[in-house]
Formats: C-alpha cells, sequence, structure tokens
C-alpha cells in the first residue's frame, strides 16, 4: 500500500512539474509578442549640427537616460509609439515622437537666447 501511495505521489508531483513547464512556455511566449524595441538615436544643435553630451531623453517618470559624449542615446520601447522629452539646459525643451519601428532618430535642439 505504501508503495502505491509513493507512486502516486511522485506521479502527482511530476505531472505538477509539468504543468508549471507548460505555464512557463506559455508566458514566455506572450512575452516575446510584446517585445521591447531598441531605439537609438542622436541629439545634436541645430544651428551647428554639433553632437550634444548630457541631454536628459525622458520616456516616461521612471526611464530616463542621457546622451553620451557623442551626443547619442539609447531608449527602449515596448509600446508602438511613445513621446519621448529632451531637454538640457539652454536650449529649448523637445517632445519628440517615436515608434517602435523606428531604428534611427536624429533630434536638433534649438538654443535659447
Amino acid at each position: 500500500m505504501k508503495k502505491i501511495l509513493s507512486i502516486l505521489i511522485v506521479s502527482m508531483l511530476a505531472m505538477n512539474v509539468i504543468a508549471a513547464n507548460e505555464d512557463a512556455k506559455k508566458e514566455s511566449t506572450e512575452t516575446s509578442t510584446t517585445m521591447v524595441n531598441t531605439i537609438k538615436g542622436k541629439v545634436v544643435d541645430k544651428s551647428t549640427g554639433e553632437a550634444l553630451a548630457g541631454v536628459s531623453v525622458k520616456l516616461d517618470e521612471n526611464t530616463i537616460v542621457y546622451t553620451d559624449f557623442d551626443g547619442n542615446f539609447t531608449i527602449n520601447l515596448t509600446q508602438p509609439k511613445a513621446k519621448i522629452c529632451v531637454s538640457l539646459i539652454s536650449y529649448a525643451t523637445t517632445e519628440v515622437e517615436v515608434k517602435k519601428s523606428s531604428n534611427q532618430v536624429k533630434i536638433e535642439l534649438n538654443a535659447v537666447e
């Protein structure tokens, strides 16, 4: 009797593991349909074309990146499109709409006089 009970318990545990694996595969598939797209961009001075370092590129309250020395930035989008807010001291703040299909964006900032 103990042998049958042990076999039954092991079988039930194995079924739970198989079910958990199937759920994990399903979640993985669902997550992959909401793929993250990486948007790369460059921020430059509109009048001179020079790259701007240290520019704040803000997607939302929790997603803020800054441009590197060459004015480049990378940001991840999960929505089909979003507005990013680009700002730097002495320049006019600019909002730009980016789409998942955009791979590279160039943003020109106007100096404030």
